[in-house]
Formats: structure tokens, C-alpha cells, sequence
């Protein structure tokens, strides 16, 4: 299945020795769209891969994103006429 996954990363911030708390506050998880082909999808994470070679089992540009940072999950439908 081909899916667009929204989803948010953890951000962190380690190049200032130190920070103000008003800085601190405006930290916000990173918003990340992810597109592929889920390998693995069950009550805790979703496995998502974006490059597959299709005459092996092997994959590329993995992402194993957990369910509770995840927005949106939407289908992607291919046209076999494109």
C-alpha cells in the first residue's frame, strides 16, 4: 500500500550552550511528510520505505514512524493508464 504519512519529529536544540525560556517555548516539533510503501503496520508503528527494487526484497529510505506522532494517513491510488 502507497500511503502519504503527516506526521511530527522531535526537534532539539544542543548549538547553544545555553537558552532563554521564551526561546525554549517557541520550540516546536518538526512537521514531516513522508511518501512510500508501508512494510510494516501494527498498534505501535508504521514501517514506511520510499525506494524498493522490485526483482529482490530489499529497500530503501526507511522510516519507522511510531502511531502517536502520526496526523494523517492518507492512500495513494495509481493509475495504471499514467
Amino acid at each position: 500500500m502507497l500511503v502519504v504519512i503527516k506526521w511530527f519529529d522531535i526537534i532539539g536544540e544542543d548549538h547553544n550552550p545555553w537558552s532563554t525560556l521564551e526561546e525554549i517555548k517557541a520550540l516546536k516539533p518538526a512537521p514531516i511528510t513522508t511518501i512510500g510503501k508501508v512494510v510494516e503496520d501494527n498498534d505501535d508503528f508504521l514501517t514506511v520505505v520510499s525506494s524498493w527494487d522490485e526483482s529482490s526484497d530489499t529497500f530503501g529510505n526507511i522510516n519507522v514512524i511510531p502511531k502517536g506522532v502520526v496526523r494523517e494517513i492518507c492512500k495513494i491510488s495509481l493509475d495504471s493508464s499514467d
